[in-house]
């Protein structure tokens, strides 16, 4: 057998998911065994997440590896994160345990939520079932945090309106709810509802005697509140990033482009430093560093190549995907 299979480290409803390690390169991977027997009459969910996992390939995005497919069981092997610690894994645990972020932790979280949605939308996939249970909390060795999004069954690709009504109540969009039809832009409702949690620890549609029907008509009017004492020292800024992620109208609704060119994403208070692991090339005031520089206080870049351009105290991070991050710069030599 090409693997080892070692302890369970997560189960679902028709699935398992055990450490395992190749016998041949001693690296670490999860296997996620599914039962087909359990699943039977739903083997389209399962179709449709493997056919899903086959195209992406993104830093943000849990990756698939391998598939070992047998008469009783479906296995993927899957990239193993590495979890930060006093995390508890994904990053439902994560605020549990710490209540709420500050705005610097929430903005990196953010950042990469919405950059992993940005990649998935731009292959018309649309998730379905953005929530903080499915996106794992990882560390990079230099110890910076970032997310990987997980949990694809009931992603699909988008070819038309869809009608489903599917995902988990507290972040549903709108139109899922009204059956109006709905697309890609239900990720970005789930993200908003995300982004108000980190800041405040709480969601921002809520039924105090836990009714459905209530919290679905909150959702549905989508009258969005900040109450005090809990947003007096937030920012306006990221504010207004939530109450354009959360527009009821999908149609005005920001992108996930949207959502990584706001100010609170790009400026938010990032100070970084860049570890130089190659020579620096400079032309016409530009800095140019070769693959795989390491960039500490913001999300992890790793770029083929990345441009840097300065003007006055802040500089450019001009990226290969077309993103531009604006921030501080000192230099650290190794």
């Amino acid at each position: 057998m090409k693997y080892k299979v070692g302890k369970v480290i997560g189960d679902g409803n028709f699935a398992v998911v055990k450490d395992c390690v190749e016998r041949s390169t001693g690296k670490e991977f999860a296997l996620k065994i599914i039962n087909k027997a359990k699943c039977a009459g739903k083997e389209h969910l399962i179709e449709s997440e493997v056919a899903v996992l086959r195209k992406v390939k993104h830093p943000n995005i849990i990756m698939l590896i391998e598939e070992v497919d047998t008469p009783a069981e479906l296995c993927l092997v899957m990239e193993l994160v590495k979890l930060a610690l006093g995390t508890g894994g994904d990053l439902f645990d994560a605020i549990t345990s710490s209540a709420k972020y500050t705005e610097r932790d929430a903005s990196v979280m953010v950042y990469n939520l919405a950059a992993a949605l940005k990649y998935l939308h731009s292959l018309h996939i649309v998730h379905r079932d953005v929530k903080p249970e499915n996106l794992l909390v990882f560390e990079y060795p230099d110890g910076t945090k970032s997310l990987k999004l997980g949990d694809f069954g009931l992603a699909t690709v988008v070819e038309g309106p869809l009608y489903t009504v599917c995902g988990t109540p507290t972040y549903v969009a709108p139109e899922i709810i009204s059956e109006s039809g709905y697309g890609l832009k239900v990720d970005i409702w789930a993200a908003g509802v995300i982004t108000y949690i980190l800041l405040c620890g709480f969601p921002p549609f809520r039924s105090e005697g836990n009714q459905q029907e209530e919290l679905f008509e909150q959702i549905l009017q989508g009258r969005l509140d900040f109450p005090s004492p809990y947003w007096d020292n937030i920012t306006d800024s990221a504010k207004e990033l939530i109450g354009q992620m959360l527009q009821v109208n999908a149609e005005v609704r920001y992108t996930a482009l949207d959502v990584l060119s706001h100010p609170w994403v790009t400026v938010s208070c990032y100070n970084v430093s860049v570890r130089k692991t190659s020579r620096l090339c400079t032309r016409a005031g530009t800095i140019c560093f070769s693959r795989n520089t390491i960039y500490t206080g913001l999300p992890n870049i790793w770029v083929s190549t990345i441009s840097i351009c300065f003007k006055g105290a802040l500089c450019y991070f001009l990226c290969e995907n077309n993103l531009t991050f604006v921030c501080n710069l000192t230099f650290v030599t190794q």
